[in-house]
């Protein structure tokens, strides 16, 4: 289990196998991952915890992406630790429900902006995708792990999220890497799509429970 604080919220977060009996401690929150089924979903929310997302890994086989990748990167992609405000801010506007940065039952922007504040803080070099020498969108790449990612609403139509993530096949593939991975919300239809626009393959949902302990109190 690990711990966490933001602010107000003293996070516990565990990825387990089942339902436990974990000790969370002084922790004002808890998130548990577990496994998709049916009968720990039941026992999750009669303990108390809400049902909030269902994740899958995503796996790009690099060996079989035969396309042209360079056709989709129509406008420049540097890499660079610079543009940390603008990553910032299109991430917060991006991610207005998604768990990894809304840590408590019911989505607070406020929660998340202290959650993403930390994660854009700690990101190293980072693929930006530029449009008029301006920041619209961006992937970081944690070796062949695509760990953040995304473009600004008003931007999207122009591919840019496709243009990132044939980059980041093309750098994944000269580290010598044979796969591209992921993990996404299966309700975030328009990753799913870029996703499979490269021959992704989808496995492994696992379930998130978030629950405010301080109701327990």
């Amino acid at each position: 289990m690990t711990f966490l604080r933001y602010g107000d919220i003293f996070l516990a977060d565990e990825v387990g196998a089942t339902p436990s009996e974990w000790s969370f401690g002084e922790a004002t929150h808890a998130r548990v991952v577990l496994p998709s089924c049916a009968d720990a979903e039941v026992e999750m929310q009669r303990r108390g915890f809400v049902f909030v997302d269902r994740t899958l890994n995503v796996s790009i086989p690099l060996s079989k992406v035969t396309i042209d990748l360079k056709r989709f990167q129509r406008m420049p992609i540097v890499e660079t630790r610079d543009y940390k405000e603008d990553i910032f801010r299109i991430a917060h506007e991006s991610f207005t429900r998604d768990r990894r940065f809304h840590v408590a039952p019911k989505c607070n922007q406020d929660i998340s902006a202290a959650v993403l504040r930390q994660w854009v803080d700690e990101l190293g070099p980072t693929f930006v995708c530029l449009y008029h020498d301006k920041p619209i969108g961006f992937l970081n790449l944690m070796d062949n792990f695509v760990h953040l990612a995304a473009v600004e609403a008003k931007y999207r139509v122009t591919g840019a999220a496709m243009g990132l993530y044939a980059k980041a096949i093309e750098v994944a593939r000269e580290r010598g890497f044979k796969t591209l991975e992921g993990r996404i919300s299966s309700l975030n239809t328009p990753v799913m799509n870029v996703y499979a626009t490269f021959g992704a393959q989808f496995s492994e949902p696992q379930d998130v429970f978030l629950k405010d302990l301080r109701h327990d109190a």
